[in-house]
C-alpha cells in the first residue's frame, strides 16, 4: 500500500501572474519492501531474477479533474554482483530513477528500500490556469510491480488530503 501520501506547497497563496509549486510524496510499503533485503537479493540473483520494476503514475488534482501529471514512468532495482569491498554483501542493488540519471549506488540496505520505495514528484502549474479564488488540490498516485521470485504481482493506489491555495 501507499503511506505517507501528501501534496506540498511551495507556498499557500500565489498571485496570478506565478508558477505553483508543489511537491507529491509517497512511500510503498508492505511486503515489497519488506522482501528488498540482501538475502532476498542473493536468493533472486541465483535464480537470474536481477530486477524489480515499478511503474508509477502521479497526479494532481482539483475537482477530479487533473492539472498534472507525469505520465507513466519506472523506477527499477537492479541486483548485481559487487566487488566493492565497502558494501557489507556481494549482491548489492542498484536502483534506477525514472529520469534517465546515473544509477545509484545506495550505502545502505534501508538507502536502497528508500531510493527504490520513497518518491516525491515536483509539479509546476500555472496560477492563471487554476483562477483568483481559493482551490482545493488533491494528489493521486498508482504503482504496480509484476511477479518476481520473492514477491507476487501486485498494486497499489492512493489520495491525498486536499491542499487548500489561494491565488489573489
Amino acid at each position: 500500500m501507499l503511506a505517507d501520501l501528501k501534496v506540498i506547497p511551495e507556498a499557500r497563496e500565489y498571485k496570478l501572474d506565478e508558477t505553483v509549486r508543489l511537491k507529491l510524496g509517497f512511500r510503498v510499503v508492505g511486503g515489497l519492501r519488506e522482501s528488498f533485503i540482501p538475502d532476498v537479493w542473493t536468493v533472486s540473483w541465483e535464480d537470474n531474477d536481477k530486477m524489480v520494476r515499478l511503474a508509477m503514475e502521479s497526479s494532481i488534482s482539483r475537482g477530479g479533474k487533473k492539472l498534472a501529471s507525469t505520465g507513466k514512468e519506472v523506477r527499477r532495482g537492479k541486483f548485481y554482483w559487487s566487488r566493492d569491498p565497502d558494501l557489507p554483501y556481494r549482491i548489492w542493488a542498484a536502483i534506477i530513477h525514472e529520469d534517465g540519471s546515473a544509477p545509484i549506488i545506495p550505502v545502505s540496505v534501508e538507502d536502497a528500500k528508500s531510493q527504490l520505495l520513497d518518491v516525491v514528484k515536483s509539479f509546476e502549474i500555472p496560477a492563471a490556469s487554476l483562477g483568483r479564488g481559493t482551490h482545493k488540490l488533491t494528489g493521486s498516485a498508482d504503482v504496480k510491480w509484476g511477479r518476481r521470485t520473492y514477491i507476487e504481482k501486485g498494486s497499489a493506489s492512493g489520495k491525498s488530503g486536499a491542499v487548500e491555495l489561494k491565488i489573489v
